[in-house]
């Protein structure tokens, strides 16, 4: 009796870990794990969720176990693969994993999951790009890959592809709203107002009180000329969510063309929530001109537009051509991490900092730049470490 029950939790957990709910998952499988802690089959499912979940030292544990009871089998070694892959050995042990998908081994869709979680997590697009191809080319219906698929087709601004890829998941799980609500906001800035419709007057009845949906819904309301409803529905998500960037922009671009001094602090109030947004930037130089004796603070904001589109079209290139034609070249490295600092996102510039790092440790601009981010955030410890690593190489700080 009890060995059936438990057999059933492990057969419910693999199945909640297919469709991606890691907390049942997790339920499931430590309700298994009281009967069964000694089975092989169970360790290594145990140690797929925790991987699944990022809890790392967790998977580490299940899958010492396994081998202290099993010794080293076939899958268990497969497992060690897929968890040092995303614990960072990505570079180490791709060429073993992509060597096994080409040779169509039936874990191919797992091993090209453990692959592109850790490239997307890394912004190492074009690379992600071609581990979902290839997962969908072996199951075409796999939902996390269409869904991977459509995210980052977005940021190689592939917008007709993510369109596609999202409408395909639909058709799959129609109830997925958090996948209607990209798809939504793609057609919308895509101008498509016709095909975007049907799915935002959907997503008002699903989730009416989701800042994101109601930020995509009312510039259809303004298409519609029902401009009075979409101000009424930006005020009224306001009013809980006041620091909400999509809510405070679309307040501003309603006010733009009638009311430029309206529409001035709303988009002020967007830029404070994200600084290096370029489209409220642009509308906010807008908002600036269309106003008598503003002309120089309109062109203090251009140059800032412009000036961060640059940035951003420069690192734009690094992630989407040269750093997946040369991803060992420290000084792209290098450049990517300066340039997402500059972005003030710091936890991708440190990433390609650390990357640079590992790749040429002698590398002296990664090491000022390092010492730099140390220094800002008062990591005394660190920062002095990359002095002394200067030093060493008989460079200044």
């Amino acid at each position: 009796m009890c060995e059936g029950w438990a057999a059933h939790q492990e057969r419910l957990a693999a199945q909640a870990l297919a469709d991606y709910r890691l907390d049942d998952a997790t339920r499931h499988i430590d309700r298994a794990l009281l009967i069964r802690r000694r089975q092989a089959s169970t360790l290594l499912l145990a140690a797929r969720i925790r991987r699944a979940h990022a809890a790392y030292s967790e998977a580490e544990l299940f899958l010492q176990r396994c081998g202290e009871l099993h010794g080293m089998s076939e899958p268990l070694q497969m497992e060690w693969l897929l968890l040092r892959c995303q614990m960072g050995e990505v570079d180490e042990v791709s060429p073993v994993l992509l060597a096994l998908v080409r040779k169509r081994h039936p874990d191919s869709p797992a091993m090209l999951e453990a692959l592109a979680r850790v490239y997307l997590r890394q912004t190492r697009y074009l690379e992600a790009l071609t581990c979902l191809d290839r997962w969908l080319e072996q199951t075409p219906d796999s939902v996390r890959a269409l869904d991977w698929r459509g995210w980052v087709s977005v940021q190689l601004d592939q917008r007709d592809r993510a369109i596609f890829d999202y409408e395909n998941l639909l058709d799959l799980q129609p109830g997925r709203s958090d996948i209607r609500l990209r798809l939504a906001q793609l057609l919308v800035e895509s101008n498509r107002w016709a095909d975007s419709g049907p799915h935002l007057e959907r997503l008002l009845l699903e989730m009416p009180d989701n800042p994101d949906a109601i930020a995509a819904l009312a510039p259809y309301r303004v298409v519609q000329t029902r401009s009075l409803e979409a101000r009424e529905l930006l005020d009224a998500a306001l009013q809980k969510n006041p620091d909400h960037f999509g809510l405070l922009y679309q307040r501003g671009k309603l006010e733009l063309t009638g009311n430029p001094a309206a529409a001035e602090p709303w988009l002020r109030k967007a830029l404070a929530v994200k600084p290096h947004d370029g489209e409220a930037r642009y509308t906010l130089y807008q908002c600036l001109e269309r106003q008598p004796d503003r002309e120089r603070e309109a062109e203090c904001e251009h140059a800032i537009w412009d000036e961060e589109g640059k940035l951003q079209k420069r690192l734009t290139t690094l992630l989407r051509s040269d750093l997946a034609a040369h991803p060992n070249d420290v000084k792209l490295a290098c450049e990517a991490g300066e340039l997402f600092f500059k972005l003030d996102d710091e936890d991708h510039g440190l990433f390609w900092l650390r990357r640079a790092r590992d790749i040429d440790p002698n590398h002296i601009p990664t090491r000022r730049a390092l010492l730099a981010h140390y220094e800002k955030i008062n990591d005394t410890e660190k920062a002095d470490e990359q002095r002394r690593k200067l030093a060493e190489l008989g460079a200044t700080p």
